[in-house]
């Protein structure tokens, strides 16, 4: 269990690694929780010593009318910081509402931190226009996913979009679901990865990253990826401009010996970053991940040993 490692975590490089990593997305299979549900654990999460690891509670804009119950449990030392999922694009203006309405209820006990946009929504800038006269502060993704040439088209849209903007739009890319066909090849995330570094785009995740390291999983009979595996990559390509090639090789990695923190780096195999450099990458490039589960990460996380005293040189 974490509280094995704990004491040492806010000192080492882990904590610059593992700060509002995990967006808690209770809502989404396979917790698939009722609302209710998911937002007393939500709740309960930020009583807890491993708040700091904890990121905004997903919702699709659809449900926000949902939280007007629970607006007591929130108040402005500790608000509901929301990401929410917009519906399809016909329905923009039935999610502004919802939208104004939740700011209104919750005024300072509420904040939405990111909003997500599906992969088959037609981006324009008047959506942002429109989301700016309601909220501020948010930072937007837009979910990409298909083929490589589907890809490509995505990245050339969303940096044109980007050009000039004052609120550019980032990735998010899915990392799996409850089969096996929802998880995309380590070669087609190292190519993401590459291209939003490349094109300055920052990076979510979402979705099957459970478990720290890469593995087999008997109940979606495939290979999960790790988020450990995940963000290393992320991390070192945006401090070293590691090769496609490696970034693969990180995403592939089964072996948890491979990865090590100390007190100021992380390290896999002959490649470090500081401290600093995850940081950096993490609050402007490898930004959080989706998961259902607040728990199963973090228990699995602090069952590995992968944190070391300083390393001697």
């Amino acid at each position: 269990m974490l509280t094995t490692v704990k004491k040492n975590w806010k000192e080492d490089a882990v904590s610059h690694f593992m700060t509002d990593l995990i967006d808690y997305a209770g809502l989404f299979p396979p917790a698939a929780l009722p609302l209710k549900e998911a937002i007393l654990n939500y709740h309960s999460y930020f009583q807890e010593e491993d708040s700091w690891m904890l990121g905004p509670f997903v919702i699709p804009a659809s449900r926000l009318g949902e939280l007007e119950p629970f607006r007591d449990l929130f108040h402005e030392q500790l608000p509901l910081r929301l990401s929410i999922i917009l519906s399809k694009s016909h329905e923009l203006k039935t999610d502004l509402v919802a939208i104004q309405h939740f700011s209104e209820t919750y005024q300072t006990a509420g904040m939405i931190e990111g909003i997500e946009v599906p992969p088959t929504y037609q981006l324009n800038s008047g959506i942002f226009e429109k989301l700016d006269q309601l909220i501020s502060g948010y930072r937007i993704y837009s979910e990409i996913a298909g083929t490589k040439e589907q890809l490509q088209s995505s990245f050339e849209k969303i940096k044109m979009m980007n050009l000039g903007s004052s609120r550019p739009i980032g990735i998010k890319l899915r990392m799996g679901g409850i089969t096996a066909n929802l998880f995309p090849s380590a070669r087609t995330a190292a190519y993401v990865i590459h291209e939003c570094k490349k094109l300055g785009l920052s990076l979510k995740f979402t979705a099957g990253l459970h478990h720290p390291i890469r593995q087999y999983r008997q109940e979606v009979e495939a290979y999960m990826h790790g988020f450990v595996n995940v963000f290393t990559a992320s991390i070192m390509t945006y401090s070293l401009s590691i090769r496609e090639e490696t970034i693969e090789a990180i995403l592939l990695d089964e072996n948890p010996d491979h990865f090590t923190f100390t007190t100021n780096e992380l390290c896999w195999r002959n490649l470090t970053v500081t401290s600093k450099e995850i940081n950096t990458a993490r609050n402007l490039f490898a930004l959080s991940y989706g998961s259902c589960s607040f728990d199963e990460p973090r228990e699995e996380l602090g069952e590995l040993a992968l944190f070391q005293k300083e390393l001697v040189r």
